[in-house]
This record gives C-alpha cells, sequence and structure tokens, in this order.
C-alpha cells in the first residue's frame, strides 16, 4: 500500500460544503474527489477538463477593460468631467461633420 500524506488547500467555505454534499450524493468525499482529479490529471499530463471564460464573463472583463481605457483617456484629455450633454453634443456634432464630408 502507498505511503499516504496530507495536503492542506484553502477554499471558500460554502464551496466546501456544495462540493461535499455532491460527492457525498455520489457516494465519495471530498478527500476522494480531489485524489480522482489529481491521478487524472497525472494520466492525462494535463487539467481534465477545460477552463475557459464564458461568453457573459468574457464580455463583462472586455466592457471593463473599455470602461477603463476609456477613463484613462479622459483624464489624459482633460475631459472626465464632461456631462452626458457635453458628450451628446461632441457626437451629434461629430455625426454632422461626416455627413457634410460625404456629401449628404
Amino acid at each position: 500500500m502507498a505511503e499516504l500524506t496530507s495536503l492542506n488547500i484553502k477554499i471558500d467555505r460554502d464551496v466546501k460544503q456544495q462540493a461535499d454534499t455532491l460527492f457525498n450524493a455520489m457516494g465519495m468525499t471530498l478527500t476522494t474527489a480531489v485524489n480522482i482529479f489529481v491521478r487524472q490529471a497525472i494520466l492525462e499530463q494535463a487539467i481534465p477538463f477545460r477552463i475557459s471564460l464564458d461568453s457573459d464573463r468574457l464580455t463583462a472583463l472586455k466592457a471593463k477593460e473599455a470602461l477603463k481605457s476609456m477613463q484613462e483617456h479622459a483624464v489624459a484629455s482633460g475631459l472626465e468631467n464632461m456631462s452626458m450633454d457635453d458628450i451628446d453634443a461632441i457626437i451629434a456634432e461629430t455625426r454632422q461633420e461626416r455627413r457634410k464630408s460625404r456629401g449628404q
């Protein structure tokens, strides 16, 4: 029989409780589930499942990055205190200039 050792990890209390409930329903402990995961990772020489951002998270992340970039640009340009009315006026003016340049 293999010599056993301990592994101490930190995990959110609610996540641990949910995992305990799930794995107990499957007839195993959280320790057994972690052992299965580690053994499968060793066997495959990889994380044994796909890890990716879901599209909602990815969209939120991109939006957050875009907002941060716009805020930095506004500060650098001295425009951080513009009102929505000011912004709308600039947009309307820009659209009008584009229409004129296209001959509309």
